[in-house]
């Protein structure tokens, strides 16, 4: 196992509005790949209705942002970022191919955070609490687990019958939890349609999405346990989708080929990625009814994805660079919205 490592960190900013065109190339890892399938990963219905794209051109309330990109031993993700400024996320040892999981909190950079055993751990994203979402094991089985941060404690959840690829994708206040299983495949992505669940803290609840006949992955869940995700239905294209007790709602970006979706916040925020009418790829979010591109300014960037947002609107996610490869970045909202 490797040793976890704390050092003060250095961090790549550029502030500014976000560009609404940039090319995007596939990252490295397979089955989370920009455009390639499902990713592992409103206080009130009626706000999660309506429709309406904002980019940052011509657009006098785009919101502004501090782009910070962190140095990680090998290409990484930014999963998640709390509303005191904690950062989680995982990256791949480029000696060893194995993942760890890695902390940012002011200014400071843990890595090396492995689950004991496991030679793939990747948490995130973090609750208000100090809490972390995830999952641990090797290559092809996984098993969700809660990990606290202030006692360094991992806390399973029950494995799923048949079901030995099982990853957490979110965390909330409460402690419940969301995620999605498989029969098979491995750490970069399951085979099958998928079994979607929400874990209230004692037991597992199943749910599936209308129209996923081409399977469908929950993202992140909010202290409301609206949880969002992504689906494909017939059209063999990825939607967004909102899971609102037993209401749904489907993201679709106007002019897009295809709509991701991976977190939500308290707000009722849907964070994602779409592929424009060209081929380029955007991250976006989602609040009450409108769209609103956010690409990064950091020169090199091809493309951004946006796994979540705290309830001050900084995101958190990854850009890809002309090489294909990944490196963590956050959002920090700087126009005091």
């Amino acid at each position: 196992m490797k040793q976890t490592q704390t050092q003060n960190v250095s961090t790549k900013t550029q502030t500014g509005s976000a560009p609404t065109i940039r090319a995007a190339a596939r990252p490295v890892r397979p089955g989370r790949a920009f455009g390639r399938g499902l990713w592992p990963k409103a206080v009130v219905i009626a706000l999660l209705l309506g429709t309406c794209l904002l980019t940052a051109m011509g657009q006098t309330n785009q919101p502004q942002y501090r782009f910070i990109e962190l140095t990680l031993p090998g290409p990484g993700v930014a999963d998640g970022i709390n509303d005191y400024g904690l950062v989680t996320g995982f990256y791949v040892d480029p000696a060893t191919g194995d993942v760890f999981s890695y902390l940012f909190e002011n200014g400071v950079l843990t890595t090396g955070i492995s689950a004991p055993g496991a030679t793939y751990t990747s948490l995130g994203p973090p609750n208000n609490l100090g809490m972390l979402g995830g999952n641990y094991g090797d290559y092809t089985n996984q098993q969700p687990v809660i990990y606290d941060v202030s006692r360094r404690t991992y806390t399973p959840l029950p494995e799923i019958p048949g079901m030995p690829l099982n990853l957490g994708d979110g965390l909330n206040d409460f402690g419940h939890a969301s995620g999605v299983a498989y029969a098979g495949g491995n750490w970069y992505g399951g085979t099958g349609l998928g079994l979607n669940w929400i874990w209230d803290g004692r037991q597992y609840s199943f749910f599936t999405v209308p129209g996923a006949v081409n399977g469908a992955a929950a993202g992140g869940i909010n202290d409301w346990d609206q949880v969002a995700g992504t689906y494909v239905d017939s059209s063999g294209l990825p939607k967004g989708f909102v899971k609102d007790g037993t209401n749904y709602i489907t993201l679709e970006v106007p002019d897009s080929i295809f709509t991701e979706a991976f977190g939500i916040n308290n707000l009722g925020v849907v964070t994602g990625l779409y592929q424009d009418m060209s081929g380029n790829y955007h991250g976006y979010f989602w609040s009450r009814g409108r769209y609103v591109t956010v690409d990064t300014t950091i020169p090199g960037a091809v493309g951004a994805l946006w796994y979540g947002s705290n309830d001050f609107g900084d995101l958190a996610g990854f850009i890809e660079d002309t090489n294909n490869v990944q490196h963590a970045v956050i959002a920090v909202r700087v126009d005091g919205k």
